[in-house]
């Protein structure tokens, strides 16, 4: 009956259209409804029901790995065509799991309010493509929108890298090889030294978080291929200065380099509360132009705000300028909490 519990809850979840939905040991359902967490009147799980929903879902090598470091990711079918993606872990009170509802249709740049020179990024054949935002703010959903837009337009092999993988692409023109951290291959960084000889055009890895992939990416990209990728920074500008820092301080010029000679296009977004419900997204755009290779180069990335708001005329943009015209647009709604605004 417990399960049957959750199911509802998840269906709900779609319902009021959750972005997130939160089924803990310790308390009632909970949905991050237009960026705000909403109890459910559910049933509070004990521990043991938690566990044996979760054991229900997940192989026993993954519930060994729940029990052994305290949390795992997975992502599974809710119901035909209705996927989630799962965090599991262990807490003070016993077990818990955050799911993001990811959409059954892949939405187009269009839908998500990306600028047209979104259509341009999709149509790069190389380089490498960063999509920038906190957690929450639609990195996954814009990659997947680019890569489908790849996929409806270019005969070309898209080879996904993904912890778990979220969307799932049916090839239209393109050959798509869609690859799960843990089940198809070992480590980010093994799957991109083994993509390189599988013949692709187009490398998605669904987030770059250590040295070594980061180092495979832009050596791809130096290549030939076009890389797309998501990063955690609040901005376009810092995007050059969260990357380098990963690398040790006699690497980081090499890295600047490497940068310089690959950066394609970073798109760095956010999702800010509507006045007719719902959110809409702030995106500002950097472009990877000879001026703005110049800057990282020269480690001069406190440029690259200045380089946007003059290069307008080439697609770039900040994110005052999107911002102040979805303001007068009457499509964001104004708070006096946000001390950015």
């Amino acid at each position: 009956m417990r399960e049957v519990m959750i199911e509802e809850a998840l269906t709900k979840g779609i319902q009021v259209e959750a972005s997130d939905v939160h089924i803990r040991s310790d308390r009632r359902p909970l949905f991050r409804v237009d960026g705000v967490l909403r109890e459910w009147d559910g049933d509070i799980l004990t521990h043991e029901e938690m566990g044996a929903w979760l054991r229900s879902m997940i192989p026993p090598r993954e519930w060994e790995r729940l029990q052994d470091g305290g949390e795992i990711d997975f992502s599974f079918e809710h119901r035909r065509g209705v996927r989630f993606r799962a965090n599991a872990y262990r807490h003070a009170h016993g077990l818990g799991c955050a799911l993001r509802h990811i959409p059954s249709e892949t939405p187009s740049l269009e839908q998500l309010g990306l600028p047209p020179v979104a259509q341009q990024i999709s149509r790069y054949s190389k380089g490498l493509v960063l999509i920038t935002g906190v957690t929450g703010s639609g990195k996954s959903t814009t990659a997947a929108s680019l890569i489908e837009q790849i996929n409806i337009e270019q005969a070309v092999h898209i080879i996904t890298i993904e912890d778990p993988i979220e969307f799932v692409f049916v090839p239209q023109r393109a050959l798509i090889s869609q690859r799960a951290i843990g089940h198809h291959t070992a480590s980010p960084a093994s799957a991109l030294r083994a993509a390189l000889r599988e013949d692709p055009d187009v490398l998605f890895v669904g987030e770059m978080r250590d040295a070594e992939t980061i180092q495979l990416a832009l050596t791809a990209a130096e290549t030939g291929h076009l890389v797309i990728s998501t990063l955690h920074t609040r901005s376009a500008a810092t995007t050059v200065d969260r990357i380098v820092d990963v690398f040790p301080a006699a690497q980081q010029q090499h890295v600047r380099t490497m940068i310089a000679d690959s950066l394609a296009a970073v798109i760095s977004q956010e999702l800010l509360p509507s006045p007719s419900g719902g959110r809409s997204l702030v995106a500002e755009v950097l472009f990877g132009t000879p001026a703005v290779a110049a800057l990282i180069r020269e480690g001069k990335t406190h440029q690259l705000e200045h380089v946007m708001q003059t290069s307008q005329s080439l697609g770039m943009r900040t994110r005052e300028s999107h911002l102040q015209s979805l303001i007068e647009q009457g499509r964001v709604l104004m708070s006096s909490e946000n001390d950015r605004w």
